[in-house]
């Protein structure tokens, strides 16, 4: 199987490598909370707490002491409560033909990446990365959260003044969760996957971008997990198709191999 991700030809350039050891490309995995629009990790959260809800309304737990309402993030930051870490991801795509929203819309040379999904998830797993395929069947999710409650809803609490959850909750898994695999059921067609990462806001990277500071974290993957590079709009892009040619020749990709569109002589 093979996964598709989208890069600006510029990011590709700056990204890729030529270490000691074996070549690699940078990609920058940027903070969920950030990127995405509020309404979608928003969503996922929304369906874990009526999970908490029905999860009550089964087991006659009055009103009075239902934790429905229980704060999911830290005062004034965009942080989930627990552990003080931020998630982080890249996207991948099933299909090859879905075109993201802010490759549309840029208007700048992007490159479409096929990667091979089972050389990218042995990578994940030995550099402690997590790929996941997002989930879009919001009965399936839900019933899931439900069920996670029963070993769940006794190890969190909270009050006016404290949140938090005992030694052996999983809770701060379940609002990770929330906010990274689940996808409302429209965005079902984009059969998005993510490859996930947790770091410390002390350890991320920062860049001030368009009026916005934008904490990101960078992802090393070899180039051996490229099977195809494809330049967006390379029949008006002949110059950069040329020189992108050249340039992946000189980081150790063939481009008779792995440029769409080029011909082997």
């Amino acid at each position: 199987m093979e996964l598709y991700t989208y890069i600006s030809l510029h990011s590709f350039v700056e990204g890729c490598m030529k270490p000691a050891g074996e070549p690699a490309f940078i990609l920058q995995a940027e903070n969920l909370l950030y990127t995405v629009a509020k309404e979608e990790y928003q969503y996922g959260l929304s369906l874990l707490r009526k999970a908490i809800g029905e999860y009550e309304v089964q087991k006659g737990i009055p009103k009075e002491e239902s934790k429905q309402a229980i704060p999911f993030f830290r005062e004034k930051r965009r942080m989930l409560i627990g552990p003080e870490m931020d998630l982080y991801k890249l996207s991948f795509y099933e299909d090859g033909t879905f075109l993201p929203g802010k490759v549309k819309d840029s208007g700048l040379p992007y490159l479409r990446l096929s990667l091979d999904y089972e050389q990218l998830a042995e990578h994940c797993l030995f550099e402690n990365m997590f790929l996941i395929r997002c989930k879009y069947d919001e009965g399936q999710v839900l019933a899931n959260f439900v069920t996670q409650m029963e070993r769940e809803y006794d190890k969190f609490f909270f009050d006016e003044e404290h949140s938090g959850f005992t030694a052996d909750s999983r809770f701060f898994s379940l609002l990770c969760n929330a906010c990274l695999e689940v996808k409302n059921p429209a965005c079902a067609p984009e059969k998005e996957w993510r490859l996930t990462v947790l770091r410390n806001p002390a350890d991320a990277g920062y860049r001030y971008e368009d009026g916005q500071l934008r904490p990101f974290v960078p992802i090393s993957l070899p180039l051996s997990v490229i099977r195809k590079v494809t330049l967006l709009d390379s029949e008006t892009e002949e110059l950069n198709f040329s020189a992108l040619a050249g340039f992946m020749q000189q980081v150790g990709l063939s481009p008779e191999r792995y440029l769409e569109g080029l011909l082997e002589q």
